[in-house]
């Protein structure tokens, strides 16, 4: 006879499995690993390589077949290329107005 917490476990085992089952096969998500590459390369590192390294656990998580983590992996990495595209254009709008403001792209020398 089983003990009481082990037949509870079980039990909340076969609920998540019995959920898992249930969940809508689709097609697979997309991994963004090129856009997670471009902004991280030409807008804003930090939060770039967080998108890039999103990306590539979802596209090991496609080709093992686990799609309902993949989908959310995939979904991270576009939340974070989202924020780096717009940390980098604000730090780069930021930088244009610093540099007209004192003149850096004047006639003048």
């Amino acid at each position: 006879m089983d003990a009481p917490g082990e037949a509870l476990d079980s039990q909340a085992a076969t609920d998540v499995a019995d959920e898992v089952d249930e969940a809508p096969i689709g097609p697979p998500p997309r991994s963004y690993l090129v856009a997670s590459l471009l902004v991280a390369a030409l807008l804003f590192l930090p939060t770039g390589v967080v998108a890039v390294v999103f990306s590539l656990r979802s596209r090991v998580l496609i080709s093992r077949g686990d799609l309902a983590r993949a989908r959310w992996y995939s979904r991270a990495a576009l939340i974070a290329i989202i924020v780096t595209a717009v940390i980098g254009l604000i730090v780069y709008v930021a930088l244009i107005g610093a540099l007209l403001g004192l003149g850096a792209f004047s006639g003048s020398g």
